[in-house]
């Protein structure tokens, strides 16, 4: 006569649990949200939302981009790292906004290791040397060598000390044994126009940038700071084979998420992420655009991606000391 009371308070201890599973399969069951720290336009922008589209058929759910833009893209940075760990915000990732800020800013009221969690790096925007055409150098060892002959008279184009073309520049004045002075402009364009108008000599940009200037015979390249040389300029060499210490400066993109996000959220983003990324059109679209689509990876390989980037902007902002504080 016990049995059936025993095996209702069985039942109903068991259906709470049982009620909970199917929304964690439903995963997700309602839209997303992507913070782009960034004004709309360029590049990671384009990115932003080419994988938003994506990820949102993937998942069957829309995903909303919201351009939350200020202080060198610590105000979006900040908010993503404040949301819900509840897989519903994600996070437009870069060594800008995730490795070189936290390493010049040490007033953030967020800790992007400890409050961010990257899932995924897409792919990376290659970096080129870039000089006015009337400049008498055509290589790194020219440069050099007219550098130190005119000390003090050659002047490059700055977005500001708080990100990788800056700090890039700083590696190849200090592997020159050169210096330069710099002038800063407010964005690409003003320094690409400053550039070509030699108001500056030299300016480091990301090669979607400055490109159609390179191929239309308006400025010249003189080194690719990179492993290897990039397929849309194949005759112009990397730093390292023209003699100097081998040196990898790119703007990663991927994407974050709040850390505690859980884990089949988290699967489920990287599985769409995969599957988008790999389609043709895509691949097309970026690759045209000058970016270079890295390999997918598991969380121990972005990790250690992560680890070594980090280690490559750290030494550059402590040997110079460098802070926006």
């Amino acid at each position: 006569m016990t049995t059936l009371p025993r095996l209702l308070r069985v039942l109903f201890a068991v259906l709470p649990l049982a009620a909970a599973l199917p929304a964690q399969a439903d995963y997700p069951d309602k839209p997303l949200k992507l913070v782009v720290p960034y004004a709309p336009g360029g590049i990671t922008d384009n990115l932003a939302r080419a994988l938003a589209d994506g990820i949102g058929r993937e998942l069957k759910q829309p995903v909303v981009v919201e351009n939350k833009v200020g202080a060198g893209a610590i105000v979006g940075t900040g908010a993503a790292a404040r949301s819900p760990a509840d897989g519903y915000t994600l996070l437009m990732a870069s060594n800008g906004n995730l490795v070189v800020t936290p390493l010049i800013t040490r007033k953030l009221n967020y800790d992007t290791e400890r409050d961010l969690r990257v899932i995924a790096v897409v792919g990376e925007v290659p970096t080129v040397l870039v000089a006015n055409t009337s400049l008498p150098v055509t290589d790194m060892k020219s440069l050099g060598e007219y550098g130190r002959a005119n000390a003090g008279k050659l002047n490059y184009a700055s977005l500001g000390q708080g990100n990788v073309l800056y700090l890039t520049m700083r590696k190849i004045e200090d592997d020159l044994k050169i210096r330069m002075t710099e002038v800063p402009y407010k964005g690409s364009v003003p320094a690409l126009t400053a550039l070509m108008g030699n108001d500056v000599q030299l300016y480091v940009d990301v090669l979607p940038g400055a490109l159609p200037f390179i191929q239309a015979g308006k400025l010249r390249a003189l080194g690719v700071p990179m492993d290897q040389r990039i397929e849309w300029l194949p005759d112009v060499p990397t730093l390292r084979e023209q003699g100097l210490p081998a040196f990898h400066a790119a703007s990663w993109l991927g994407i974050a998420v709040p850390t505690g996000t859980p884990p089949e959220a988290i699967a489920a983003l990287q599985g769409a992420i995969k599957r988008h990324t790999q389609e043709p059109e895509f691949r097309r679209t970026f690759t045209k655009a000058g970016m270079l689509l890295l390999p997918p990876m598991d969380g121990p390989q972005v990790d250690a991606y992560l680890k070594a980037d980090r280690e490559r902007w750290g030494a550059l902002v402590r040997q110079h000391n460098i802070s926006v504080d």
